[in-house]
């Protein structure tokens, strides 16, 4: 028998962004690790508790529910972090990752936002007033965190290097470096 009912769909979906969560805590951290700029890795470091909290809130929501906080892989996330591991095959510059890693916590965060948005409106139709707060203040803080990541990607600077002090020319390609402003 299939899935038939919204309080089906609201418990496969609060177990996909669990998971989803769970699964952003080490992205958020990689990512902190690899920026060299205090102020971005302070972004995906205060986003990393804020997620530790996130997760907090999801197994709240769990237990009122009578169950115990349960992952279902979440293929949407899974696939930006495979994204990611096919671009790291690239080998891009220190600066190239940096803006790179921006771009995808941002692709992350409009995610969560839509499945939070999702959930709330699950979880208000099922007359489930508390799980639509708790996931409210999530949305919230997803949504507080694209702001932050919207405002970083827009001081950076993408410049073209001029590549005529190499000796071997190749018309093809030009190195591209990125800095914030």
């Amino acid at each position: 028998m299939g899935m038939e009912t919204i309080e089906e769909l609201f418990e496969h979906e609060l177990k996909d962004i669990y998971s989803a969560e769970h699964s952003l805590l080490d992205a958020l951290a990689q990512m902190a690790d690899e920026s060299s700029d205090r102020d971005i890795r302070k972004v995906f470091t205060q986003h990393r508790r804020e997620t530790q909290g996130q997760i907090k809130r999801l197994e709240r929501i769990f237990k009122t529910m009578g169950q115990k906080a349960k992952a279902e892989a979440c293929a949407g996330i899974e696939g930006l972090i495979k994204e990611k591991k096919v671009f790291m095959r690239e080998k891009p510059s220190p600066e190239l990752l940096e803006f790179y890693n921006v771009g995808a916590a941002q692709k992350t965060e409009r995610y969560e936002i839509t499945a939070y948005e999702h959930l709330v409106d699950m979880a208000e139709k099922l007359g489930m007033s508390d799980a639509a707060e708790l996931l409210e203040a999530n949305l919230q803080e997803e949504e507080t965190a694209l702001n932050r990541l919207k405002g970083i990607a827009s001081e950076f600077d993408v410049v073209e290097e001029d590549d005529s002090d190499k000796t071997v020319q190749d018309d093809d390609k030009a190195t591209t470096s990125s800095r914030r402003r």
